[in-house]
């Protein structure tokens, strides 16, 4: 019998958890703020509606711009302190109750932005790494497992993450093509979708979501820095989705891994392993490797 938790985000595409205490906030930010050095103040104020945020940035960069940042974690040296916030058990539960078990992680970041920043990304499905002529309607067919648990843990109050509902399951409906405007990957900034809401999240809560949801990011201004953990994982009792490809396993040296926590060091010696099983991302969106829910 499905939890309930596992079912709200089949049926919805998400769901929120509480995770952090008020302790392990204030510690969490004590930590981001020695990592990205806030007293940093850069001259160049024009604001910057959006960035190609998977390239990731520099850490020693943040502040020089009027924009949001996005930091890759787990694969940079000097990243160690906050490392274990990718092992927190109350998300490794939540996250094998929806997927199953043996977890790899596949994607852990940072998502930072000073007091008044603008921030705008177009809406989109996680499918960048897809040619466009490659996206076919049965990716987001409801009888197709993804086998991937995207997440966001605010550590201030924020509703910067926005949602189409229901949306992961199915392909575009009229109205949401329209908004894309022809394109397959990013509508355009400013773009009106139907049905989009803001994902509402106190400091401490985590939204679990399924890559497949239409979504963006967007604050009109923020009204306090931006502090977020981003991360995502897999089951590696299947086959794993174009998502796992996010982390750069060239960086994961043994002399880099040897650096490590002994539990981040097992993580990553886990992904290291399953990159080696599905060494080709293109492989992952072939029709002929589909899982089935019903198989699940």
């Amino acid at each position: 019998m499905e939890s309930s938790l596992k079912r709200q985000f089949l049926e919805e595409g998400y769901v929120i958890i509480d995770v952090l205490s008020e302790k392990e906030i204030s510690d969490f930010r004590t930590i981001m703020d020695k990592l990205l050095s806030p007293k940093i103040v850069g001259t160049d104020e024009t604001p910057k509606s959006s960035s190609f945020q998977h390239l990731g940035d520099n850490l020693q960069d943040f502040g020089k711009e009027s924009r949001q940042y996005y930091f890759h974690l787990l694969t940079k040296e000097g990243t160690e302190p906050i490392h274990h916030a990718f092992s927190n058990p109350k998300i490794l539960k939540a996250v094998e109750e929806i997927l199953g078990p043996d977890l790899i992680v596949n994607n852990a970041s940072i998502l930072a932005a000073n007091k008044g920043t603008s921030y705008s990304l177009g809406w989109h499905r996680d499918i960048i790494q897809i040619p466009e002529d490659e996206i076919e309607d049965w990716l987001f067919s409801s009888e197709r497992f993804h086998n991937s648990v995207q997440i966001n843990l605010p550590l201030v109050d924020e509703n910067s993450l926005w949602i189409v509902p229901k949306s992961h399951n199915r392909p575009n409906n009229e109205g949401e093509n329209e908004a894309f405007g022809g394109s397959k990957h990013y509508a355009p900034i400013g773009a009106e979708m139907p049905g989009g809401v803001p994902v509402k999240l106190k400091a401490g809560q985590a939204v679990l979501y399924n890559n497949n949801l239409i979504h963006r990011g967007y604050t009109e201004t923020m009204k306090v820095p931006r502090r977020t953990l981003h991360m995502g994982y897999h089951s590696n009792a299947y086959d794993p989705t174009w998502h796992f490809y996010l982390l750069d396993s060239n960086l994961l040296t043994e002399d880099y891994l040897k650096k490590l926590n002994p539990t981040m060091r097992a993580m990553m010696e886990d992904y290291v392993a399953c990159r080696a099983k599905f060494p080709n991302m293109a492989d992952t969106w072939k029709r002929e490797n589909m899982i089935e829910l019903s198989k699940i």
